[in-house]
């Protein structure tokens, strides 16, 4: 992760913030049909804005003139669209920002100098500053701060020696070094989109198409896709879509592929946020995880049979499934499965062998750490198994073996449904190994029935209090083992990432061994207890830690006198880990609320990073 730099930060309010350099995870768009154009493009532009919300902008052609209108924040109407609606062509983006603060200026699609053409970018130009010194000693002027219009730039400078736009695109796409996806709007009514590293999926609809950074923003359109591999050009003019090598500016064929686009649709449902929707669509969303048959799984299940190593991996909030599917595989299926973290992985490059085996975990499937760590893995022609949300995304077109969560879009920036999704399926995988499929399946059945039973106004009404007693709270601990220690790495990663607040999850034998220092009076400390073996030594941690002035809160099904607080669960069998995560959820999203905080949109952060 590359450095952050940020000036005049208040301690709990930032809207928007002055950023030097942060990951990128913007999100494009483009359209050309018969279709009021705009319109269009801010529907797709809304169904991407997980991938981005500082800023946004869209840009169409008419009678020969390309209009832009910029704004920032969360994407909303404009008026440019009252009266240039009847545009049949136009491109789209929603940025997180990267080079450049968040301002009207530096916000997407930029003009060239004459007007000619306009561009957007998903990715980083790693080489900016050395391409920006040698445009600007030839002449060039800069009206924003950021990488993309280094390339509008570019491509202007490659006109004067190129014939043809398309060629200079080319020309100069091969100079920027990193991963970037371009998109152009020409005046001459065409469409160029190149990818490298970043995603780019093309949509294919009755007279119209659709040309954007995933399938979701045009799902609830067309089935009908066109996947862009890297370092290839789309080229959308009235003869409809052409796609080029950018190594030699060949046309390749290609086909259109169908897909299932289950459960596209994205609203509140009623609720006030969508993060406290997802999370209430877990009493469904964990038993469709685990619908795949034992045939289904069978390739992949001989393949961990006769592996040498199997390796999960993963990064954020999906290392942590990861990290709990490789538990459940030893525990249950007693398979040496081991976790990597998909951006620690070069030391493992060396390693990984023929008949090894890489499960890959990914909410959007285009995770830049995980897609490096899958072609480390691949070099060596090990195999690639996959559990993700997002269908036609790059993961599972990289595996040998991909696997959906079946959990529809996650629009809410911070992860719930999709991670107990996967970690349903590797509870799935691992008793399947184990010969116990049924036995699996009907465990998570009863689990859903459970929790629709728990999701009521009592459980948020306790929940809600706890959340204000922790608002003047700055440090908070969360203690579990065995099925629930990853539980507590996710359970604390929640509350950073939507409180705001130093959250530390530890294995409880860790205590003993130097974390028991930073306890103080009065420190809340979150224990994690199941109905398990280890239930005694969470105790005794609860103990400890009690002993020591600790706020104790237990998170269980059960109650016990150590325990200051209490948060009742479900009594979950194997699928207990899930249960315990569930209520962390919660906590988090309330307190974000309480904290005048938007969970839907935390501060800083982006759900795809689809560049390092």
């Amino acid at each position: 992760m590359q450095l952050v730099i940020v000036s005049d930060i208040t301690r709990r309010k930032l809207d928007y913030i002055n950023v030097t350099l942060i990951l990128k995870m913007c999100g494009i768009f483009g359209y050309k049909g018969k279709k009021g154009a705009l319109n269009t493009i801010l529907t797709g532009l809304k169904r991407l804005e997980y991938r981005g919300y500082d800023s946004w902008g869209v840009s169409s052609l008419k009678k020969g003139k390309i209009s832009v209108a910029k704004k920032v924040g969360a994407i909303g109407d404009i008026k440019v669209l009252e009266r240039e609606d009847n545009a049949v062509i136009g491109i789209g983006h929603t940025r997180w920002a990267t080079h450049g603060g968040v301002t009207k200026v530096n916000a997407h699609p930029h003009y060239a100098s004459d007007k000619s053409f306009v561009l957007a970018q998903n990715g980083i130009v790693e080489n900016y500053q050395n391409l920006k010194r040698r445009l600007a000693a030839r002449g060039y002027k800069f009206i924003s701060e950021t990488d993309t219009e280094i390339i509008v730039r570019l491509i202007e400078d490659e006109l004067k020696r190129s014939k043809g736009l398309q060629k200079a695109i080319i020309w100069a796409f091969k100079k920027l070094q990193g991963r970037n996806t371009i998109i152009l709007l020409t005046k001459a009514g065409r469409i160029f989109a190149v990818r490298n590293g970043s995603p780019l999926v093309v949509g294919v609809g009755k007279d119209e198409i659709f040309i954007a950074s995933d399938t979701l923003s045009f799902a609830d359109k067309t089935d009908d896709v066109i996947f862009v591999d890297n370092l290839e050009m789309v080229v959308l003019d009235d003869e409809g879509v052409n796609i080029f090598r950018v190594s030699d500016g060949k046309r390749r064929k290609y086909k259109l592929q169908k897909l299932d686009h289950r459960d596209v649709s994205i609203d509140k449902a009623g609720f006030p946020h969508y993060m406290l929707k997802e999370i209430v669509e877990q009493k469904h969303t964990v038993r469709e995880a685990v619908q795949y048959s034992i045939e289904e799984l069978k390739g992949l299940m001989k393949s961990i049979k006769s592996a040498k190593n199997v390796y999960t991996v993963g990064s954020g909030t999906a290392s942590f499934a990861a990290g709990q599917i490789a538990y459940f595989l030893r525990k249950y299926a007693s398979i040496p499965a081991v976790e990597l973290k998909a951006y620690e992985v070069d030391s493992y490059k060396q390693l990984f062998q023929k008949n090894d085996l890489i499960i890959a975990v990914s909410q959007s499937g285009e995770t830049a750490d995980t897609i490096e760590a899958i072609d480390a893995a691949k070099a060596r022609e090990a195999k690639v198994a996959s559990i993700v949300n997002m269908v036609g995304s790059s993961i599972p077109r990289m595996s040998d073996y991909p696997f959906f969560t079946r959990s529809g879009p996650e629009i809410c920036v911070v992860s719930t449904k999709a991670f107990t999704s996967q970690v349903a399926w590797g509870l799935l995988l691992a008793f399947s190994v184990a010969g116990k499929h049924k036995f699996v399946k009907r465990s998570i059945e009863e689990f859903s029935k459970k929790l629709e039973k728990y999701f009521n106004e009592d459980l948020f009404k306790n929940i809600r209090k706890l959340a204000k007693e922790l608002l003047r709270k700055e440090h908070i601990f969360v203690l579990g083992r065995e099925q629930n220690y990853y539980m507590s790495l996710e359970g604390a990663l929640k509350l950073k990432e939507t409180a705001y607040k130093h959250a530390e999850g530890f294995a409880s034998g860790e205590l003993k061994h130097g974390v028991i220092a930073l306890i103080e009076k009065r420190t809340p400390v979150f224990v994690i207890v199941s109905e398990d073996d280890v239930k005694d030594d969470l105790l005794s941690a609860a103990a400890e830690v009690k002993a020591r002035g600790a706020w104790v809160i237990g998170i269980s099904s059960k109650n016990n006198e150590l325990f200051d607080n209490f948060i009742p669960t479900v009594d979950a069998g194997i699928a207990d880990p899930i249960a315990k995560v569930i209520t962390f959820q919660l906590l988090a999203y309330y307190l974000a609320v309480e904290l005048g905080n938007t969970p839907d949109k935390p501060r800083n952060l982006a759900k795809s990073v689809t560049v390092k």
